[in-house]
């Protein structure tokens, strides 16, 4: 993935590093596998569609994307949604980096899809040549619109089951062309890992410069060294090794 891109940090990176619980990130922990349908049932997900969670790649495996998988970014927001099918099946994935972390499940009907999640997000879209566009609201999120296109090789939605310090996450990243974002969270809310990394900053308005320096002023530096340290003892598949890059272009405010 050595992408020759310019680095801007996303405004609201890696904050819950620091929540009650989420614990010390370290090399020691068992390796991530893939989600289970209980374990998605016990995250707060869908149950009937938990067979759709398993088809998601984990990063730390060599395996294709569903197909189709579409990524994109939420207007007015740090936010990614990644949306993946199967039959009529779908399942979207919305994600900040920071707190905002939600699996939604539904179905695609013709060319229109509706979605929500136990905690109360939803999501409805259209496609239209091959592009998806819709709204989308979550906790703490009025409805807002993104635009999701076909995933590019190099990048994706992944899921997996980690363990920290004998603790156990379901980690979701979103891999675009335009940056990333990835979360870990515990089924009581507790999170880690949060990496949000924008590769070009030229289109941002002062604003959003203002809130990534807020963000920098922020990071917790030891707990972001741990999770690139565990990071780096994990299987280095093209997105791992993408995130480790990630996760140090945040340290940069370190």
């Amino acid at each position: 993935m050595n992408k020759k891109t310019t680095w801007i940090l996303a405004p609201l990176a890696a904050a819950t590093l620091a929540l009650s619980g989420c614990g010390n990130d370290s090399s020691d922990s068992s390796a991530p596998s893939a989600t289970s349908a209980a374990e998605a049932t016990s995250s707060g997900e869908a149950a009937p569609a938990s067979n759709m969670m398993e088809k998601i790649p984990s990063p730390f495996v060599m395996t294709p994307q569903m197909d189709p998988t579409y990524v994109g970014s939420v207007d007015g927001s740090d936010a990614y949604v990644a949306l993946a099918r199967s039959g009529n099946d779908m399942v979207a994935f919305l994600c900040d980096g920071d707190q905002m972390w939600t699996w939604m499940t539904g179905t695609m009907e013709g060319d229109k899809a509706t979605l929500s999640s136990p905690d109360g997000a939803t999501l409805t879209a259209s496609m239209s040549n091959g592009t998806v566009t819709g709204q989308v609201s979550a906790p703490g999120m009025p409805d807002k619109a993104f635009t999701a296109k076909p995933v590019a090789a190099e990048d994706g939605l992944f899921r997996a089951t980690t363990n920290h310090d004998g603790t156990d996450y379901t980690l979701g990243w979103i891999m675009t062309p335009d940056g990333v974002r990835g979360l870990e969270r515990q089924a009581n809310g507790s999170t880690t890992g949060g990496i949000a990394v924008d590769r070009n900053g030229d289109d941002m308005d002062d604003r959003q410069r203002e809130r990534r320096q807020e963000r920098r002023e922020q990071l917790d530096c030891d707990q972001m060294q741990n999770y690139n340290t565990w990071l780096v003892s994990q299987p280095q598949t093209p997105p791992v090794a993408e995130m480790v890059s990630m996760n140090s272009v945040q340290m940069e405010g370190c």
